[in-house]
Formats: C-alpha cells, structure tokens, sequence
C-alpha cells in the first residue's frame, strides 16, 4: 500500500519580494510574447518556426540593444517562457490546442 501525503504552501512576500516576483512575471510574459511574435513572423515567410534555443539565441542579441530593463530579473524567466512557447505551437500543431 502506497501512502501519499500532500503538503500546502502559501507564500507571504514582502514588498521587495512582491515587486521582484510581479518583475519576474512581466519579463517572461514579455518574452513570450516577443517570442510568438517571432514565431508568427517565421510562419508567414514560410520558414521554419524557430525553437525556444534559436529564440534564445536571438533574444540575447536583441535584448542588450532593446531592454536594458532585462538586468533586474533572472536569465530564467525567457528561457522558460520559449520553452513553454515551443510547447505550446507543438500542442497547436498536433491538434491539442485551439
């Protein structure tokens, strides 16, 4: 007999850690966005749709000449925003998304 136990966090963030977080989240909404921009640009060229290390890729170059901002949050948050970017035109191309 298995036994699972589950365990229930809330988080309290002070100001500082609520403004770093609500950063966090913009950059990567940013970077989606950015990156489907990409991704729908490719599409109408007729090109292959770019995946989330060939939009890293560019949006390291891009970023540097474009959002000075991007020093203040994590490498993290595009990389995980292309990755789920690219699942999410996988999930499209394979009929499990609208």
């Amino acid at each position: 007999m298995r036994v699972r136990q589950a365990f229930r966090f809330e988080l309290d963030p002070n100001r500082e850690a609520r403004i770093a977080l609500a950063k966090h989240v913009g950059a990567a909404r940013f970077a989606y966005n950015w990156g489907l921009a990409r991704c729908l640009e490719a599409k109408e060229r007729g090109e292959r749709i770019p995946s989330a290390v060939d939009l890293h890729k560019e949006w390291n170059e891009w970023k540097r000449k474009h959002a000075p901002w991007w020093v203040e949050v994590s490498k993290c948050a595009p990389q995980e925003a292309f990755r789920d970017l690219e699942r999410a035109v996988r999930n499209g191309r394979e009929g499990r998304a609208g």
